[in-house]
């Protein structure tokens, strides 16, 4: 794939997390609460990981590459449930677009330090003054976003 379709297909779903917060937090307001909410949402996660994993039919790993793999590789689990609760429980507080600029704003701190680390073998990227100028220019569109 190009670094455009890798882009356009980034933003693309980039673009659905608004739609998450929306969605999750209406599921929030008929649960009346973020757990309950968040363990609907993850159930029809797992259903449709199922079908698609059976339309799809991918090849699964053996018991011995995943009783192999580092326990890092399964936290993702673990932070999509947190990240799950999370935004069931702040966006309806803060607003969509605040919550969305503020997760954005994580991930990219977040990111380039893990890509300075080159952490998780990952390609390394040296931190820089353009990247940290980039972050502190998101948390200006957060203050910005934030600002009535």
């Amino acid at each position: 794939m190009n670094n455009t379709l890798l882009i356009s297909t980034a933003f693309v779903t980039g673009s659905l997390i608004p739609l998450q917060l929306v969605f999750n937090a209406q599921l929030g307001v008929i649960t009346r609460s973020p757990y309950s909410a968040g363990l609907i949402v993850m159930i029809v996660g797992l259903l449709t990981m199922t079908l698609t994993s059976l339309i799809m039919r991918p090849s699964f790993p053996s018991l011995a590459d995943i009783s192999n793999s580092p326990a890092t590789a399964y936290l993702g689990g673990l932070i999509a449930s947190v990240y799950m609760v999370a935004i069931i429980f702040v966006s309806p507080k803060l607003g969509v677009g605040l919550t969305t600029a503020a997760i954005l704003c994580g991930q990219l701190a977040m990111a380039i330090v893990l890509d300075h680390l080159g952490a998780f073998g990952n390609p390394q990227i040296p931190i820089n003054l353009w990247r940290i100028v980039g972050v502190l220019m998101m948390l200006g569109g957060v203050a910005a976003i934030k600002s009535h």
